[in-house]
C-alpha cells in the first residue's frame, strides 16, 4: 500500500464520518495488526500505544515467548496507564511468574 492510498483511506474514513475510536478502529488498528504480524513473522516483539483522544488509548501487543523484559514492561504500562499502581502491581506479577529478582527494587519489594 502507498502513502497516497493510505492517506485516501484514511480521508474516506473522516469523510465518512469516522473519528476518534471509530476511525482508530478502522484505520489505523488494521495497519497495526499487520505490522505486529510482520514482526512476529521475523522473531520481533511488537508494542504500539495510540491515544487517539485525550485519554483514550488503544493499542497493539504482539510479543515473542521470549520477549525481553523492557517490551514487557511497555505492554504493561500502555495497558495499565495512567494507574501507577495498577502498573507497578502488574510489573511485580509479571516478575515472579518469572522468577525475576526485583530485591533491588524499592518500589517492587514494598
Amino acid at each position: 500500500m502507498t502513502n497516497e492510498n493510505t492517506t485516501n483511506g484514511a480521508a474516506s474514513a473522516l469523510s465518512a464520518g469516522l473519528g476518534g475510536e471509530d476511525w482508530y478502529d478502522a484505520e489505523i488498528a488494521p495497519a497495526l495488526r499487520d505490522l505486529a504480524k510482520k514482526c512476529h513473522e521475523r522473531g520481533m516483539s511488537f508494542v504500539a500505544a495510540v491515544e487517539y483522544e485525550p485519554g483514550e488509548r488503544g493499542g497493539t501487543y504482539y510479543l515473542m515467548e521470549d520477549a525481553g523484559l523492557e517490551m514487557e514492561m511497555l505492554r504493561i504500562c500502555a495497558l495499565t496507564a495512567p494507574n501507577v499502581d495498577a502498573y507497578v502491581i502488574n510489573l511485580k506479577r509479571h516478575a515472579h511468574r518469572l522468577g525475576i529478582d526485583t530485591s533491588a527494587s524499592w518500589v517492587l519489594t514494598h
